[in-house]
């Protein structure tokens, strides 16, 4: 019901979109705040959720600059956000979909303390928050490890939920198919999710990798 994609060019999420037309696009690109630049979209199923609000952020001094970036970072990077209710529970769910820097660690670092710190004055407590992204760190870096130990937005990883010991988990394969190294792509839940079931789509399409990351993918369940 929920696809959230980094680093897509105006032109693919159109076709994204004319493929899914149930799906509501929700985002800008990074560049200008409208359609200029990589987007770090949400799709939606509108048949399931209604989108209550909607917006994006920079991972900056100034998160309501478009195209701002102070950390270190020499590329643009952003969060969007949805607020959607859900047409089957009635229940409220927030979800952020961010991408962060792959060479600044402090910009990593700046940005996980902005996520939190947006995730717990954005909404309601009673939200359900589900936060997805391509965090270009792995679960040993401080900056992820950040999401995860905040003592009011309690955030876990739902791949470990389901996958605690797995090894072999490398999410950015070169379009080469390698999972050797870190998972730096992922799936967390807020407090009320149950995890039913996680995964990293490794799937080959002919010759075709479908992107130089393997997607992550998660079926979670609200139980507040």
């Amino acid at each position: 019901h929920l696809l959230g994609v980094q680093e897509a060019l105006r032109f693919q999420l159109e076709e994204i979109a004319a493929a899914l037309p149930r799906y509501r696009v929700i985002g800008v690109g990074r560049d200008d705040g409208l359609k200029s630049g990589e987007y770090s979209a949400i799709l939606v199923d509108t048949a399931r959720f209604s989108v209550l609000s909607s917006g994006t952020f920079w991972l900056s001094d100034t998160p309501e600059v478009p195209g701002s970036m102070h950390w270190g970072n020499q590329i643009t990077r952003i969060t969007t956000w949805a607020r959607l209710g859900d047409r089957a529970t009635g229940d409220t769910v927030r979800v952020y979909n961010a991408h962060w820097d792959h060479e600044s660690q402090p910009s990593r670092e700046r940005s996980a303390a902005l996520m939190l710190a947006r995730i717990e004055s954005d909404g309601p407590t009673a939200d359900g928050v589900l936060v997805l992204g391509d965090f270009n760190a792995d679960e040993a870096n401080p900056a992820f490890k950040t999401l995860l130990s905040h003592p009011t937005v309690r955030l876990w990883d739902s791949f470990r939920a389901r996958h605690a010991d797995a090894a072999v988990v490398g999410t950015f394969n070169s379009f080469r198919g390698d999972s050797t190294g870190g998972k730096i792509d992922a799936v967390l839940v807020g407090r009320g999710w149950i995890v039913d079931g996680a995964g990293i789509e490794r799937r080959k399409w002919g010759d075709v990798w479908a992107s130089d990351h393997f997607a992550v993918w998660a079926i979670v369940k609200w139980n507040k």
